[in-house]
């Protein structure tokens, strides 16, 4: 009985360390690995852009390069290049899949519908979101600080770049073979406002919260609102410029124009920014109401 007992634990033993392993693989690298970021997407022409000549000589310098593990957001990703003048953003393809099981798997009809609404919400997210990276890079480059778009696989153009994840591990990336996306390196925020404030430049850090207002106002003006227009956490600055870091949330809907813009989207934009600014820059608060009253004024 003994024996038998042991038999039966040594194997479970090793299954619940291998477990183990995985899911402590899983916790330190933040989730990421080559599989997460890859797709079975088809060619969809909605997806090209146009590619500008004048950013190649930029693009050649980002691709020669290693990137080093920056952050998991909700979509993508990020890596940041060995000389931090650029991030590379690898979409979560594994947030927006069922598992191979739940799509073979016989089911009565009920549970089947409800699985086939399921992978057609997941097709229109993706649409969504690559649709907005579109925009970002089509509409708004300059204000997105995108080099580079890749949403449909190129066998023809297929850099390997070397990327280190969360703990030092090498991966090699063939670039052809996954979505991604070039952005210049920004300065986040929170970041740039508290350099500010221990410089004690007020007078700049006013200005820079006046152009995230106008980057918003031009954005809404061109028929675009934002899903989170988050200008701590969503925002950034280049050069002293402010800029959208993330691009996957644009909408072009004609109910929300620019009175949507006004009378809703600026409640949100105040209600995530000026909490913020209580805690760590009570100093701007004013002047951020000011602004805002007046976007409202005009409007």
């Amino acid at each position: 009985m003994k024996s038998r007992l042991i038999k039966w634990m040594i194997p479970l033993l090793i299954l619940g360390m291998l477990v183990g392993v995985e899911r402590l693989s899983h916790l330190l690298t933040d989730g990421f690995g080559y599989a997460d970021i890859t797709s079975n997407l088809p060619y969809n022409p909605a997806w090209e852009v146009p590619f500008e000549s004048e950013d190649q000589e930029l693009i050649e310098s980002a691709l020669h390069q290693t990137y080093h593990y920056l952050e998991s957001g909700s979509q993508s990703f990020v890596f940041m290049s060995e000389d931090k003048n650029y991030v590379i953003k690898f979409f979560k393809h594994k947030r927006w899949r069922l598992n191979p099981l739940l799509t073979s798997l016989p089911l009565p009809s009920s549970l089947a519908l409800k699985r086939e609404n399921w992978i057609e919400k997941k097709k229109e997210t993706v649409n969504a979101t690559f649709g907005s990276c579109k925009t970002a890079y089509t509409e708004f480059k300059k204000e997105t600080g995108i080099l580079f778009l890749h949403l449909n696989k190129t066998p023809h153009f297929n850099p390997i770049l070397t990327v280190k994840d969360r703990i030092g591990l090498k991966h090699q990336i063939p670039l052809g073979e996954v979505e991604f996306i070039i952005q210049k390196k920004a300065i986040p925020t929170p970041s740039y406002l508290l350099a500010l404030k221990q410089e004690g430049k007020t007078k700049e850090a006013q200005k820079a919260l006046s152009d995230l207002f106008s980057l918003t106002v031009m954005r809404a003006k061109k028929g675009y609102s934002d899903k989170d227009p988050h200008l701590i956490r969503n925002f950034g600055f280049i050069d002293g410029k402010g800029i959208e870091l993330d691009v996957g949330g644009f909408h072009h809907d004609p109910k929300k124009d620019l009175n949507y813009f006004y009378n809703q989207e600026l409640k949100r934009i105040h209600q995530k920014l000026i909490p913020w600014l209580e805690r760590h820059y009570p100093e701007l608060v004013p002047y951020a109401e000011e602004e805002m009253s007046t976007l409202s004024l005009n409007n």
